[in-house]
């Protein structure tokens, strides 16, 4: 949870998602209160099972985006917001503006087709074994853009889980 926070205090944009079946809790206000002055979407999931009195108590947030992820309900308008974000400024990340050349275009296109394929294969319910596949090959294609490597132990930490 610290370690989330940290990150969270100096993001450049913040997704902050409540779980509507549990409601706004006493953490997440402490929470909330600290990322107060960052850029910030807060996220309403699960709003396919929560009762309206619960979505309705929640505090007035500027930016709230009701999603059913389990569903992909909302989505869409996930991605719009943060890209209205992105382009309106709201972000103040100097390393946004920045080219791409030909070969980082190439990778980060590779690292897009594996993860669609990724998505293909979690809908086709195929095992995980499957995914890890694909998560390698864009893992790999990002590491080749951020100069960083993920290591083995790395992705044995996010299946395990």
């Amino acid at each position: 949870m610290e370690r989330s926070r940290q990150a969270a205090l100096t993001a450049d944009l913040v997704l902050f998602v409540i779980d509507t079946v549990q409601g706004w809790t006493t953490e997440d206000q402490a929470i909330y209160d600290q990322l107060r002055d960052r850029p910030t979407i807060v996220i309403i999931n699960k709003i396919d099972v929560a009762a309206p009195d619960q979505i309705k108590n929640l505090p007035p947030f500027p930016q709230v985006v009701p999603t059913a992820a389990h569903l992909n309900q909302g989505l869409d308008l996930l991605e719009q917001a943060i890209a209205a974000i992105a382009m309106g400024g709201q972000i103040t990340s100097a390393n946004l503006d920045f080219a791409i050349n030909q070969r980082q275009e190439a990778v980060l296109i590779a690292a897009q087709t594996a993860l669609n394929q990724v998505q293909q294969t979690i809908a086709d319910d195929l095992p995980l074994d499957f995914w890890t596949i694909d998560l390698r090959i864009a893992i790999q294609a990002l590491g080749e853009i951020t100069g960083e490597e993920v290591t083995e132990s790395v992705l044995d930490r996010i299946f395990s889980r």
